[in-house]
């Protein structure tokens, strides 16, 4: 065969090739590839897991055990699933875990359009209510140890201490990520942005570990599949938008300094999310809360799931060495 004639079999590869990637991408768009709600929902919402109405929101959330009070607040793009360990730990060790999924992420239907940070605060402060929780201890991560940190500013009656997993009080910087997590997420934003494949949250949750060998295939399928839930997107971008156009421009600094209960706070030294000097900023900024900072050398932004057995362990002797509280509540 001559040249052209190899020349005309490599067009016509590269011709269906293209045809190929549009009509996948073109699928995608068209949300042909996302898991449906309640699918996701039979899978992800299992038993103890149940929805209340709280104002106009239909929140996915979990309450269980008997003893002092604990209120869970996940981070950004995940859900009360990643308390799992966390909560197993303490619900053993004789505590009440409440956790909830805070919009615009995981289960949570709430179709109040979103003013970011502010909105998630006030449907936060409904649910307390509702579950009747009066003296308490929040532990959260990332975005969401900013929202707790807003909330026991405003609510300082109700919260006995807080534990906090690396945390912005202020707009976090860009994450580094890799050209193959870039690539995906440029694909994301600009052609497919209502879908984001399974390999991208692999890739980008692998980054996201000190020892990316600690990522669990578990772990990546709920995040795929909670992240994916159709009109989930659209959500979020409104969120995030919000938060940079208001929220971010201030942070949460005045409301650090207004807190006055103790403080855990977790880090982990390979964060690329929030660098291990966000730590030593977050205790000059919680200037009138006693601090207990713990580091944890090989970990990245989630040491709750990466390494959930120890610091687990770790958030449990803060928890027990805390002042008896007489107000804290028996589960309902």
């Amino acid at each position: 065969m001559g040249r052209f004639g190899f020349g005309r079999i490599a067009a016509l590869a590269l011709g269906a090739l293209l045809l190929l990637a549009a009509a996948l991408l073109g699928s995608m768009r068209l949300g042909w590839w996302n898991p449906g709600y309640e699918a996701v929902r039979a899978r992800q919402a299992t038993p103890p897991s149940r929805f209340e109405r709280v104002g106009d929101a239909l929140v996915h959330m979990r309450d269980e055990g008997q003893g002092p009070a604990v209120l869970m607040l996940h981070s950004s793009m995940t859900n009360l699933r990643l308390w799992d360990d966390w909560a197993d730990q303490l619900l053993k060790g004789g505590y009440r875990v409440v956790r909830l999924d805070w919009p615009p992420y995981g289960l949570t239907v709430d179709p109040t359009p979103s003013r970011g940070m502010p909105t998630a605060l006030s449907l936060v402060e409904r649910f307390v209510e509702q579950r009747k929780l009066e003296r308490f201890v929040i532990v959260a991560s990332s975005s969401g140890a900013t929202l707790a940190t807003l909330y026991a500013a405003r609510h300082p009656e109700k919260v006995r201490a807080l534990a906090l997993s690396t945390l912005p009080l202020k707009a976090p910087p860009p994450t580094p990520v890799s050209w193959f997590v870039s690539t995906l997420l440029w694909l994301h934003l600009n052609l497919v942005p209502n879908y984001s494949p399974e390999i991208f949250y692999r890739e980008s949750l692998a980054q996201l570990y000190g020892r990316p060998e600690r990522l669990k295939a578990e772990t990546v399928r709920w995040y795929y599949e909670t992240n994916n839930i159709p009109g989930g997107f659209k959500r979020v971008t409104q969120y995030l938008e919000a938060n940079q156009k208001n929220f971010w421009k201030t942070g949460a600094g005045d409301e650090a300094a207004a807190v006055t209960v103790p403080i855990l706070l977790q880090w982990g030294d390979r964060d690329i999310v929030l660098p291990i000097d966000r730590a030593e900023e977050a205790r000059r900024m919680f200037a009138n809360a006693p601090m207990r900072i713990i580091h944890y050398p090989d970990v990245g932004h989630y040491p709750m799931l990466e390494l959930p057995g120890p610091t687990g362990a770790d958030l449990k002797t803060f928890l027990d060495a805390l002042p008896a509280d007489n107000a804290a509540p028996a589960s309902p």
